[in-house]
């Protein structure tokens, strides 16, 4: 599985890559929208890891860009903001799942593991 993880604090991003990249899972990463579309353009991605709120990319039209061009292709958005109506427009415009922060690795996993055996 090819899983894209995009976040603008590199911290996280390095902790998740190592968290979630063993056996068959390969890991990328991406600290702003551009570089994850390339990726995207460039490579197979199974499923896509992306924060809310990245400073160059304003989220809900980053999501309407994954879904158009990738539809088949999961995306689970993570933040740190208030939930309600970020989980509303964001389901609304593709986002497959939502995931809180602070991330309870737990309920990530259970998410990978879906998208995993799809």
């Amino acid at each position: 599985m090819n899983i894209l993880v995009i976040d603008d604090d590199t911290e996280f991003l390095f902790l998740i890559k190592n968290l979630i990249h063993k056996g068959d899972t390969n890991v990328q990463t991406a600290t702003n929208g551009m570089t994850a579309l390339e990726i995207l353009n460039n490579n197979r991605v199974d499923l896509v890891i992306t924060d809310a709120i990245m400073p160059d990319t304003p989220i809900m039209s980053f999501i309407c860009t994954i879904k158009k061009s990738y539809p088949k292709t999961p995306l689970i958005l993570i933040s740190g903001l208030p939930t309600n109506p970020l989980i509303s427009n964001s389901m609304i415009l593709g986002a497959d799942e939502f995931i809180p922060k602070p991330i309870n690795i737990k309920t990530l996993f259970s998410a990978i593991d879906r998208y995993k055996a799809a």
